[in-house]
């Protein structure tokens, strides 16, 4: 009955061996594969996803260097600085080890309003969020005008929102409630609040909208139902003035024809 161990033995030692020598040459591999990764550095650096950032500035603002190594380089680090360009929104980093090349690929920001200065000159463009973004050399945006905001150069904090919180809340409900074509002007008031102007509907020329507080999304509904129920009719007596400034309520002045 032990005739069969010696061969049985053997045959433990020679799988121990095999998977001893597996060990091994995994061990080593992983070391030769870590010295190659602590050898790679960034030969490049590419910037994929710009319209008005410059690749250029991008990649200066990510302060990588040719010849950093790669195992050193933080992407999310990267992706911050990278972000602190005024129309960058965000950023993804990407390391491609075999060919030595670090890419980044942003997200620029959208337009979704122009800011005049005091002089009425185009100024800066603003996102739905209230970040500002310099004026593109090319490219303009069909987006409504603001009016009553500094003239500062306000993109050398790209951390800090510097537009009031009631135009941001009016910047974000513009698309949703599907009123973004009817709104010409935005004006920021001195307490501000905000004050709209329609482009033309119907017989009617630009109107202001006395917007006031509460629910911006709600209100701007109200405004969108108004001009299709009342503004694109003719009435005796044309409307020159509306204000929303009450809830679910729309106050109107109306000029008489009489003169």
């Amino acid at each position: 009955m032990n005739r069969d161990s010696p061969s049985t033995f053997g045959r433990r030692v020679l799988r121990l061996g095999g998977v001893g020598l597996l060990l091994v040459g995994g061990v080593a591999l992983g070391l030769l594969g870590w010295q190659w990764r602590a050898n790679v550095t960034v030969a490049r650096v590419t910037v994929a996803g710009t319209q008005h950032a410059a690749p250029d500035t991008v990649r200066r603002l990510a302060r990588v260097d040719s010849g950093t190594a790669m195992m050193e380089v933080e992407p999310t680090l990267v992706a911050d600085r990278a972000a602190r360009h005024p129309w960058v929104k965000g950023a993804t980093v990407e390391t491609k080890w075999m060919h030595g090349v670090l890419a980044l690929t942003v997200t620029e920001r959208t337009p979704a309003a122009l800011a005049l200065d005091t002089r009425g000159r185009p100024a800066y463009y603003l996102d739905r969020g209230g970040h500002a973004m310099p004026l593109p050399d090319s490219a303009g945006y069909d987006v409504p005008l603001v009016r009553g905001l500094g003239a500062e150069v306000p993109w050398t904090r790209p951390d800090t929102v510097q537009s009031p919180s009631s135009l941001r809340r009016v910047l974000r409900a513009l698309p949703e409630t599907g009123v973004a074509d009817l709104v010409a002007e935005i004006e920021v008031q001195s307490d501000d609040t905000i004050r709209l102007t329609t482009t033309p509907i119907g017989a009617h020329e630009a109107l202001p909208v006395h917007l006031g507080n509460g629910d911006v999304p709600q209100k701007l509904r109200t405004l969108r139902a108004f001009a299709r129920q009342v503004l694109t009719t003719s009435p005796e007596e044309p409307i020159e003035h509306i204000d929303l400034r009450f809830d679910e309520q729309v106050v109107t002045r109306t000029q008489s024809l009489d003169g």
